[in-house]
């Protein structure tokens, strides 16, 4: 069984769908994963995190809170000025190097991190190297890929944006055209990424079979439900859906006591979502759960009468972004309420595989819950006959295929 040593920033048990979804079926395509990233402390995807050869790399390990402060700012300002991070775990795989026989590496990466590393393993072990992008800074507008924020103060938080950006896009723009193959997620990031290096592929992201599949299932409430984040709500806006409701309750067409809107979701997006629910006076339609385990997600989803995607005009909003949720939702077969219609991969995608609605006005949003409310108040349930012949091109089985034929085909070439 050929081996390849995955390096990536995230690995489960924290949220790394992508890569640990990989790793579980790439055996059956012959190859043996060996992964080494860094460590985080999110417990979300724990069925995913039984791979005996996996290393975590801790940068900022200590119990005591004010010493992990410490060296978070130490790590931040090393990797920011030296590639500290790069560095670190370059050597902890080059020891995975020499203990397994390799045939190929792969970094998967938010933003750059450890693309460099990966690179210099590969040129130094004269390895094949793939690089995979799940996120690029073009994706979002007005810097909104930097999360946390220096200061109350605009310019200066703009500032500190532009620093870390421009790093990003010099380091990347620097490290993929040496690659020997780039895959990502959309066609909107194939088509970015080409401007440096012909060879790049689109794997999209997708659905574990297993787990993810048509269901038919009786709900006590007709539940309009979200799982996952909020970063902000010029990338995911809720807007039309909760005035939606607030109209239709107000014509007396829905009650808090059959329909409930349900966020499977972190602190932050609680705060943003009873902030507009107080806003629209729909409160009491309102449940926000804290986030759950990848496992419990699916009967989360059979449970739904209608799942919700959130996003925005790609004009104003995110670009090219495929969510993982996305998939998980056509896979169930449930009817998908897409809001703001984001005009671009996502709207064509539920359009080819006829699994809902990308709506662009509160007329549409109103119109879908009432037809799928009917439905549930009849039967109990609601259902979305989608595409299969499209949908099942998602599913992770099939991704994992996708990735060793370009493993193959990268260590055929290199052997002639």
């Amino acid at each position: 069984m050929k081996k390849v040593l995955i390096i990536c920033d995230t690995f489960p048990p924290a949220f790394a769908p992508r890569m640990g979804y990989l790793c579980k079926y790439l055996p059956l395509y012959g190859w043996e994963p060996v992964i080494v990233t860094e460590f985080h402390q999110e417990q979300i995807y724990n069925e995913l995190a039984k791979n005996k050869d996996a290393t975590h790399v801790n940068y900022y390990q200590s119990k005591n809170k004010f010493i992990q402060k410490v060296r978070y700012t130490f790590v931040f300002l090393a990797d920011f000025f030296f590639d500290y991070k790069d560095f670190i775990i370059k050597k902890v795989a080059q020891k995975q190097i020499k203990k397994h026989d390799i045939s190929l590496i792969l970094s998967s990466a938010y933003r750059t991190f450890p693309m460099k590393a990966a690179y210099q393993l590969s040129k130094r072990n004269k390895l094949p190297i793939v690089m995979d992008l799940r996120d690029i800074v073009e994706q979002f507008p007005d810097n909104e890929h930097i999360s946390k924020k220096l200061s109350r103060f605009k310019w200066l938080n703009d500032a500190f944006s532009n620093i870390i950006t421009w790093k990003i896009l010099r380091q990347r723009n620097k490290t993929i055209p040496k690659s020997d193959y780039i895959t990502t997620v959309s066609e909107f990031h194939v088509k970015t990424l080409k401007k440096y290096n012909d060879h790049v592929g689109l794997i999209y992201n997708g659905y574990a079979p297993e787990f993810f599949f048509p269901k038919i299932k009786q709900a006590q409430t007709f539940n309009i439900v979200y799982t996952g984040r909020i970063m902000s709500t010029e990338l995911e806006d809720p807007t039309l859906l909760f005035e939606a409701i607030g109209n239709l309750s107000k014509k007396g067409l829905l009650t808090d006591e059959s329909c409930r809107i349900q966020f499977y979701t972190d602190d932050k997006t609680k705060i943003i979502v009873e902030k507009l629910a107080k806003e629209y006076q729909i409160e009491k339609f309102i449940d926000c759960f804290d986030r759950v385990s990848s496992s419990s997600i699916p009967d989360i989803l059979h449970d739904a009468s209608i799942l919700l995607l959130l996003t925005n005009k790609h004009e104003t909003g995110s670009r090219g972004i495929m969510t993982t949720k996305y998939f998980e939702y056509l896979a169930v077969e449930k009817p998908i309420l897409c809001i703001r219609n984001d005009g671009d991969c996502l709207e064509k995608s539920i359009k080819e595989t006829q699994s809902g609605i990308a709506a662009d006005n509160v007329e549409q949003v109103e119109n879908i819950i009432l037809e799928k409310y009917a439905e549930w108040k009849q039967n109990g349930y609601t259902h979305q006959k989608v595409n299969q012949q499209i949908a099942q091109q998602f599913s992770r089985k099939e991704q994992a295929k996708q990735f060793v034929s370009i493993f193959e085909s990268l260590i055929e070439k290199s052997n002639e």
